[in-house]
């Protein structure tokens, strides 16, 4: 199966509408070019002391809470080092890309939000490209666009795929089957990326991209017919290049993976992850899951370990928890095969665990 990139996305402006691409350039330790490299404080929380230093989402304006800058547009000319802010009447200011006199997007801003106790609401830039993403690593984001079918299709809902704020959507794979792809480096075009982990997926996603209307939980959907909150992978840029739509993915290594190896602060537990795996039948009223990637080994755990199986692959039912029936190792969890009963020898699955039942968070 050949999965290509569909549609690219930027963000030039936190919290503001995409700007689709036909092509886009990455640079190493990076992302796109001018990818939310702009935000605009809230003032609920104290403003950025630099402009180089990570700096936690809620500390700008972001569509989840003002559901009215789905009427704003941000507009970059590269040409002429411009960046311009449109309101929903069409009132515009326009500032310097690199450097410049933010009073006016400033004031167009304050205009039509009210500030937080901590300040006014005022553009902040980063110096460095990296952006304002939510975690220190992260510079890419990829949405499977089957997964948010299927999303659509369980709920009976239409969802848009730019709530998930991807910058690559790619198509070519299985509902849920971009898991697969953690801690796997791989190249689209000239780029190479390394695939970090799921995005585990939060309130931002209620809001429509287009009238900000967050009457749909997209979270408590991930978590009603998925059993977790996970949909997309995040990625960071090792060799940056041009990229176009249409461009292929090819994986480029088969080195073992260890999630725990470097991990940002408020990274979901590796452990929660969902994970492909295999499962094989024993004959003996058993089912034995073995990870579909060896590379990718389990975490050993204990008798009465919990599981959880999740929909995608081969498995089409609802999300199930089960019981190591003995000890697992980094090659496979035991479980009854009660519940199981769709699964023959060689079928994909989903897997999330295993998690200790002592440890209180099963």
């Amino acid at each position: 199966m050949t999965v290509r990139i569909e549609y690219i996305y930027r963000y030039p402006v936190k919290g503001f509408r995409a700007e689709r691409l036909d092509r886009g350039v990455l640079a190493a330790g990076a992302g796109l070019t001018w990818d939310r490299a702009f935000a605009f404080t809230s003032g609920n929380q104290p403003p950025p002391e630099n402009d180089t230093d990570w700096t936690q989402a809620r500390t700008f304006i972001q569509m989840t809470v003002y559901p009215q800058l789905a009427g704003f547009r941000a507009a970059l000319d590269e040409t002429n080092d411009m960046l311009t802010i449109t309101s929903p009447n069409d009132d515009t200011a326009s500032t310097g890309l690199s450097t410049g006199d933010d009073n006016a997007v400033n004031a167009l801003m304050n205009k039509h939000f009210t500030p937080g106790p901590k300040g006014p609401i005022r553009l902040h830039r980063l110096a460095n490209a990296h952006g304002h993403w939510d975690f220190t690593d992260t510079s890419v984001s990829i949405i499977n666009l089957a997964t948010v079918e299927w999303l659509e299709w369980v709920s009976g809902l239409t969802l848009s795929h730019l709530r998930f704020r991807g910058n690559l959507y790619v198509t070519g794979l299985e509902p849920f089957e971009e898991f697969s792809l953690a801690g796997r480096t791989v190249r689209f075009g000239s780029v190479v990326l390394k695939v970090l982990r799921p995005a585990l997926r939060c309130a931002a996603t209620a809001a429509d991209p287009w009238s900000g209307d967050t009457s749909i939980d997209v979270v408590n959907i991930l978590r009603t017919y998925a059993g977790h909150g996970f949909c997309g992978m995040y990625a960071q840029v090792l060799s940056g290049g041009e990229l176009f739509e249409d461009d292929h993915l090819r994986r480029v290594d088969t080195d073992l993976f260890n999630p725990f190896d470097i991990l940002p602060e408020r990274t979901p537990d590796p452990v929660l992850w969902p994970r492909p795996a295999q499962a094989q039948r024993t004959g003996n009223g058993g089912v034995l899951f073995k990870p579909l990637d060896p590379s990718w080994p389990f975490l050993p755990a204990n008798a009465g370990a919990r599981i959880t199986l999740h929909p995608g692959l081969d498995y089409t039912r609802e999300p199930v928890r089960l019981s190591l029936t003995q000890r697992g190792d980094q090659e496979v969890m035991p479980v009854s095969d009660e519940a199981l009963e769709e699964l023959v020898d060689g079928s994909r699955v989903i897997l999330s665990g295993p998690v200790e039942t002592r440890s209180g968070r099963a």
